[in-house]
């Protein structure tokens, strides 16, 4: 069942999404974390569970992190807040790149950046495995999850294509709700 949609300016929407897009570094993993948090736990704009839905079809299409800005923006405010999402959340990511790009480019060469381009590999590696923690917190208190997150976590070690892993997930997921249906209460 869908929660209700919290009322939301195009302006607001904008902004919050804005804001992640300004202070959302470390790749996508990370910054869903931050989308997590931002929009399900402090203004609980959407659910857990359809975060994580959202999260689950981003995932199939490409630039997740982006997906799941628009997912949520789509959660709150259709077509128009979904665009509004990724407008906000892309824009000061788009500056930001061209700047950083426009001095790297220009003083990649000088050995303190190089050192500290290297110092920010294990951060983002944390951010990363932060993100996934507090997305899978609330689903991981079910031993199947857990045996189905192992399973997934060691398909993807071995480097069987995320589409497959996803799809798999599903098709399990809709034979235990079958199963569950069949069952009597």
């Amino acid at each position: 069942m869908s929660s209700p949609k919290p009322k939301i300016s195009l302006g607001r929407l904008f902004a919050r999404f804005f804001y992640l897009g300004l202070i959302g570094f470390g790749g996508s993993s990370a910054v869903l974390g931050l989308i997590q948090r931002e929009c399900v736990e402090k203004h609980h704009s959407i659910s857990e569970d359809e975060f994580l839905h959202g999260v689950a079809f981003a995932q199939i299409l490409g630039p997740y992190a982006v997906n799941t800005a628009f997912f949520v923006g789509y959660h709150l405010a259709g077509l128009t807040g979904a665009l509004t999402a990724v407008v906000g959340f892309l824009f000061p990511s788009f500056w930001i790149v061209v700047g950083l790009s426009y001095l790297y480019f220009h003083f990649h060469q000088i050995p303190q950046l190089q050192s500290a381009l290297v110092g920010i590999g294990p951060v983002i590696i944390a951010l990363i495995l932060w993100a996934a923690y507090m997305m899978g917190r609330p689903k991981l208190k079910n031993p199947s999850f857990v045996v189905i997150a192992l399973v997934a976590f060691a398909a993807a070690y071995w480097r069987v294509n995320t589409v497959i892993i996803l799809v798999a997930a599903g098709a399990l997921g809709l034979l235990r709700y079958r199963l569950r249906k069949q069952v009597p209460q």
